[in-house]
């Protein structure tokens, strides 16, 4: 199961951080958002990997997009549409993880 966190972590990572400045955000809010998926994703996985099914998946992550937005819109510094940012990052990390999984 380790290997499987560090996995959806690393992708996540790269994915969302990426997603991030594409969006515009720089320095202190890409630092953010970085640490709001440490605080997310690990136990989003591990709840998924314990609880599997798309009625459990929906809900956490709808739970990680309310969290990483309330981070980004509370913390975050001049964060255009944080809310929308935290739905459009996590959907594209949620969706290639999806296809990576059908693949494997």
């Amino acid at each position: 199961m380790l290997g499987i966190l560090s996995a959806s972590l690393a992708l996540t990572l790269l994915l969302e951080t990426t997603a991030a400045a594409l969006w515009g955000l720089r320095r202190q809010n890409l630092l953010l958002g970085v640490m709001v998926n440490l605080l997310t994703n690990p136990a989003a996985v591990l709840l998924h990997q314990l609880f599997p099914g798309w009625g459990v998946t929906l809900v956490l992550e709808g739970a990680v997009v309310m969290i990483e937005g309330a981070y980004y819109a509370k913390y975050g510094l001049r964060i255009r549409h944080p809310w929308l940012l935290s739905l459009s990052a996590n959907a594209l990390s949620f969706g290639v993880g999806v296809v990576i999984n059908r693949l494997l």
